[in-house]
């Protein structure tokens, strides 16, 4: 069968899409089903890109959520990096994990988009942070779509706020490994380092961010000390 006969074959006997039954498949797959989908696509696939958009969407939207704090934003690179991969299906060697080589791509358009962005804006990072504060988060407001809601209840206010006190490496190396459970070696490579380099740099991330908590809890004692004083 050649590649534009595979392509045009339908997805399933009836012709419908079962698209609820088709995202379950791939959420569920093993790695020896991905590894066989994974040679289609880079073989040109249309089917094979469709089933890598199912299974990554939704942690491809969530780290760009992570790197970006806008869920538009987001979604649009998300849609731009699946877009770039359905182009050049070639580039992807396999050297590195298909997780690892999305969130490289992913990770350097967020960080051209935030260049954009931040020449582009107006407000002051003050003027940002008084309207998260008045949303409470990313719109939730009215929403009603299971995805955004599941985003905006991981990637919370609180949550972002801390991650703000630190450097932006220290809050993507802890987001990569304790969020995305990805090993040291597949983070190491989103974010251009030896694994050496990136146990080094997620050590202090997480003292960091012990420290940031510690200091949350001690601020907190102090205001219920004083209250029970004052009462």
């Amino acid at each position: 069968m050649t590649q534009r006969e595979r392509r045009r074959q339908p997805t399933n006997g009836t012709g419908s899409e079962h698209t609820e039954g088709r995202e379950a498949g791939a959420q569920q797959a093993g790695p020896g089903e991905e590894e066989a989908v994974l040679s289609r696509f880079r073989e040109g696939s249309l089917e094979a890109f469709e089933w890598l958009v199912r299974r990554y969407r939704e942690p491809a939207v969530r780290f760009a959520y992570h790197l970006t704090g806008d869920y538009h934003t987001a979604e649009d690179l998300a849609q731009d990096c699946f877009a770039y991969l359905l182009v050049y299906p070639e580039k992807y060697d396999r050297r590195a994990s298909f997780t690892t080589y999305l969130f490289t791509i992913l990770r350097n358009k967020s960080i051209d988009s935030m260049r954009k962005r931040k020449r582009q804006q107006s407000l002051s990072g003050a003027q940002e942070d008084q309207r998260a504060e008045r949303t409470g988060s990313i719109h939730t407001a009215g929403s009603d779509d299971p995805e955004r809601v599941a985003i905006i209840r991981e990637e919370d206010l609180e949550w972002r706020r801390r991650l703000r006190q630190m450097k932006p490496d220290y809050g993507q190396a802890v987001y990569l490994v304790d969020v995305e459970q990805m090993s040291y070696e597949q983070a190491a490579a989103v974010m251009g380092r030896n694994t050496v380099s990136f146990k080094v740099l997620l050590h202090r991330a997480r003292k960091k961010l012990r420290q940031i908590y510690d200091k949350e809890e001690g601020d907190c004692e102090v205001k219920r000390t004083g209250a029970a004083i004052s009462g």
